[in-house]
């Protein structure tokens, strides 16, 4: 052995300086694939390098299509397995790299790569479905609803009306339900919660309910506070407020429709169905 030459702590084999040391083989892997195959002469990097963006176009032209309707879950599994063989793939090579002659460390690069991964993970999770349930296009509906923004809802029906007529459906519900809260505030008295000022305080949406194949309706209700007096084992007394619905004074119905792929694609067109509001009735029957 050359007297200048490095031996690997606990092995007699010599550190090779041709090669780059095991931290940076996997930092290069972690960023591209194959990156670090091809950093200690394992020509099979090339092969991944090339792989490595149809893989993530192919991905994301599935997504595209599937991630808000009713088929979006089918997208996590090839999510997570790509996420996966991009780590091992990195380890690989720095394993590799390793038995080679490289000097070892930075396997803690790997572990960094974790909260990216779960990130990314958890990113999907909570985009994917938007429209996929019915209860998941009602929440959006309410949201938009309840935060004024018209656009937002249009974009919910199954034929969007344009913005301007939802905000002026709005302005005409929203006053009959404050005038409609305003009378029932009368009746029950203050301790009721009822607020005309905050008609929305008082709304209440149910679940949904089946209303034929692939139709489903949602009960709007305004509801009140009561307040419910018991006792702890028969001798402390208590009291709750709990809400009491007073009268129905909505439906909201919804349809599940084919979505149709995008355009712009040129290929790999996917059918996918997704849930879309129908008819939104708030007023006098």
């Amino acid at each position: 052995m050359p007297p200048d030459a490095e031996v690997r702590s606990g092995s007699s084999r010599p550190l090779n300086p041709n090669l780059p040391n095991g931290a940076s083989v996997l930092r290069r892997g972690l960023l591209i694939w194959g990156l670090g195959h091809i950093a200690i002469g394992d020509r099979r990097g090339w092969l991944l390098m090339a792989v490595q963006p149809l893989v993530i176009v192919g991905l994301l032209m599935v997504a595209v299509q599937l991630i808000d309707g009713t088929r979006w879950v089918i997208v996590f599994p090839p999510l997570a397995a790509i996420l996966a063989f991009w780590v091992a793939q990195a380890i690989h090579a720095y394993r590799k790299a390793v038995e080679l002659g490289a000097k070892p460390g930075g396997e803690l690069q790997a572990a960094l790569f974790l909260p990216v991964a779960v990130g990314v993970l958890t990113l999907f999770w909570l985009i994917g479905g938007r429209h996929g349930s019915p209860t998941a296009t009602l929440e959006a509906y309410a949201v938009a609803f309840l935060t004024g923004k018209p656009e937002a809802a249009a974009h919910l029906y199954v034929t969007p009306p344009a913005a301007d007529a939802v905000a002026a459906n709005w302005a005409a519900q929203s006053d009959y339900l404050a005038e409609r809260v305003g009378v029932l505030a009368l009746q029950y008295g203050p301790t009721s919660g009822l607020d005309p000022e905050q008609p929305y305080d008082n709304l209440r949406f149910g679940e949904p309910t089946p209303a034929g194949p692939g139709r489903q309706t949602v009960e709007i209700d305004i509801v009140r506070s009561q307040r419910v007096e018991d006792t702890i084992l028969g001798i402390v007394p208590t009291a709750t407020q709990e809400n009491v619905v007073v009268e129905p004074v909505g439906l909201i119905t919804l349809a599940l429709i084919d979505e149709p792929p995008a355009e712009w694609l040129p290929f790999g067109k996917l059918s996918s169905q997704a849930w879309r509001i129908e008819d939104v009735t708030i007023g006098p029957n």
